[in-house]
């Protein structure tokens, strides 16, 4: 395996974890349940939880740690969500949804020691300077089942691709609107808070090729550094089958 299947197994990884813990942030089961926690607004449920490992930070650092939201849309819902159980409390919280959902939903996929067990030796060995979220959430004590602790496990990991993201991103010069219209269009970034009109970033296109690209080669370096190349294929193989158990078992 050289060191392009290694930034391939790399890639893959990242692809495969980022959408499956998607599919429990944006589930109405998870929205569902935070607004029966107390957050009137379940999107500051979100934010809170994701962002409460940061501690009682103010709404200006939240929104540059997240990066590519509408910062003061984005502080706002901090605002909100952490006056419901504070900081801590949401991120425990979230923490114990996230269990919760794989208990429910990937159960039974196959290799969850396997994702445990080679994603927590990607994070042992991946130092956490300039990565906040990736900082809090590798804290965060780990559930003993297979299920819960394989989400949690890819959860720390997507955090932990995603800050390394931001820092290529912030490096590049293309805003956050800019890098959400070149990724995945307008409707993204509505989702993200941003108003209308975009900047499309049309004359940055290069550039955000760059970033991915940076990206990945980052997380390779990451891999190569804790795995061997049978682990990376295996890490690869094994979160692709887990994010393709979520979708068969997820109810719509």
């Amino acid at each position: 395996m050289g060191t392009t299947d290694m930034f391939d197994a790399a890639a893959e990884t990242g692809t495969a974890m980022e959408q499956a813990v998607s599919v429990f942030m944006l589930h109405p089961e998870t929205f569902g349940e935070s607004a029966a926690a107390g957050y009137q607004n379940p999107f500051a449920g979100y934010v809170a939880g994701r962002g409460g490992v940061l501690g009682e930070a103010d709404g200006a650092t939240v929104a540059a740690v997240f990066a590519v939201f509408e910062p003061t849309g984005l502080a706002a819902l901090w605002d909100e969500g952490r006056a419901v159980h504070g900081a801590a409390g949401a991120a425990q919280r979230y923490w114990e949804q996230t269990a919760g959902f794989a208990r429910r939903y990937l159960a039974g996929a196959a290799g969850l020691d396997r994702i445990a067990e080679l994603g927590e030796k990607l994070i042992a060995a991946t130092p956490s300077a300039g990565l906040p979220l990736y900082a809090g959430w590798r804290a965060m004590p780990l559930a003993d089942d297979a299920s819960a602790r394989a989400l949690q496990v890819m959860f720390v990991l997507r955090e932990l691709r995603a800050g390394v993201h931001f820092n290529a991103l912030t490096i590049s010069g293309i805003a956050p609107i800019e890098a959400h219209m070149l990724n995945k269009g307008a409707q993204y970034a509505a989702m993200f808070g941003w108003p209308e009109p975009y900047a499309d970033g049309a004359d940055k296109k290069d550039r955000y090729t760059e970033v991915e690209q940076a990206t990945n080669r980052r997380m390779a370096e990451i891999f190569e550094a804790a795995l061997d190349p049978a682990e990376a294929q295996e890490l690869a193989r094994l979160s692709a089958d887990a994010l393709a158990t979520l979708k068969a078992n997820v109810p719509s």
